[in-house]
């Protein structure tokens, strides 16, 4: 048995090494949201985002935005990618995000 084997998913595959926003091709969104991996860390900013979104409902203004720093290649462009992936409430290949 080789490694490459024990492997669910095709090592060899090419991987996309930047989060492209504009991204449309359904396979390829498919690829990243279901191997985006959601720590106890991103949990929290997520739930931390998702909080304030719902209250600002409650709530509205005009003075609205968000910002989303890090260091370069921490997963900020990702992060937002699927913030953005949540909020759109589309299906793909039958599921919902």
């Amino acid at each position: 048995m080789r490694i490459r084997d024990i492997f669910l998913k095709d090592i060899a595959r090419k991987i996309n090494g930047v989060v492209k926003a504009d991204q449309t091709d359904e396979d390829i969104i498919v690829t990243e949201l279901s191997e985006y991996v959601v720590t106890e860390e991103l949990k929290k900013h997520f739930d931390r985002f998702f909080d304030r979104y719902i209250n600002s409902f409650s709530s509205p203004t005009e003075d609205m935005g968000v910002w989303i720093s890090g260091f370069y290649g921490s997963g900020k462009s990702h992060f937002l990618k699927m913030i953005g992936r949540i909020l759109e409430n589309k299906e793909y290949k039958g599921k919902a995000v």
